[in-house]
């Protein structure tokens, strides 16, 4: 039979655009990440999805990471999976940060807050900002004191000058750390993020000031109960912003205030160089991707 006679169809699909680099980083992700993460979520596949969704729209809203070793970029997000927290700037709990070719894990204040509960020890725990115009007093010794009024209702705060945290264990026992503005900027300068504009230390979007909660309220936490959770998340944090390793003290109960007397408020507190914090929210929302190529079923709306 003569060739001649023979039609040749070739296939092309001549609408397909070329895969993006977000497109790879998903498929990329869809592999062994994908098992790695739902291991983490006790094989609970929607969980994963989840966390993977909030991880490629991260990157997206963050295009620096595209440019950062796909290595390094995988275990920072590992790194936030094994804690079960989303990479999300409307969580807290965690970041993932571009320094050149790095990417970096970056614990979040609801980060620490989140690991703090999981105690089961802890009943409250807050951080709050002291502003100039606030009306503050506190005293530490055998007789421990903490009052603040903040500026409100058409007064004017002022500029930050101070943040204090505070816990109350479910015994009823309470216990808190104040800081200053030069104590929570020492921190700040030791740390590699403090010149990184996607560094929460930097966002414009941070009118809550929560790198300084954060940052007073790992103080505090030395003085509370700790699981291995919240060293190792600590230990990776403060990795991530390029200080040494963190000394926390063993599980145990909380201890009231220092018995000293405290430099005045105005004055510089003596920083521990041991120090460094993390902590922001942001006022929009992740969309979900809808993906074809992920297995299993899309992930809820709800983040």
């Amino acid at each position: 039979m003569s060739n001649e006679n023979k039609n040749t169809h070739i296939v092309t699909k001549p609408n397909q655009k070329p895969a993006t680099p977000i497109d790879e980083l998903k498929k990329s992700m869809t592999g062994e990440l994908m098992t790695q993460v739902k291991n983490y979520y006790a094989g609970n596949k929607d969980e994963a999805m989840r966390f993977l969704t909030s991880a490629v729209e991260y990157v997206r809203r963050t295009p620096k990471l595209l440019q950062c070793d796909r290595s390094s970029l995988m275990m920072a997000f590992l790194q936030s999976a094994q804690f079960k927290f989303m990479p999300s700037g409307i969580a807290g709990e965690a970041y993932i940060i571009p320094y050149g070719r790095d990417a970096k894990f970056q614990l979040g204040y609801q980060g620490v807050v989140t690991l703090l509960y999981r105690t089961e020890k802890i009943s409250t725990i807050s951080a709050h900002i002291i502003y100039e115009n606030d009306d503050f007093e506190y005293q530490e010794g055998l007789d421990t004191k903490l009052v603040h009024k903040p500026a409100m209702f058409g007064k004017k705060k002022g500029k930050a000058i101070g943040v204090y945290a505070v816990a109350q264990m479910r015994d009823g026992q309470k216990t808190f750390k104040v800081m200053d503005e030069e104590a929570v900027m020492a921190i700040k300068n030791l740390s590699k993020a403090k010149n990184v504009k996607e560094s929460p230390w930097n966002s414009d979007k941070d009118p809550e000031l929560w790198m300084w909660k954060k940052t007073c309220l790992l103080q505090l936490a030395k003085l509370l109960p700790k699981t291995q959770d919240l060293q190792k998340a600590v230990d990776e944090d403060y990795k991530g912003e390029g200080l040494d390793k963190p000394e926390f003290d063993a599980g145990g109960p909380a201890v009231g205030g220092s018995f000293h007397n405290p430099a005045d408020f105005d004055g510089a507190e003596e920083a521990n160089t041991n120090e460094k914090t993390d902590g922001q929210k942001q006022d929009d929302e992740i969309p979900v991707i809808e993906e074809d190529n992920y297995p299993g079923p899309k992930p809820s709306d709800n983040q």
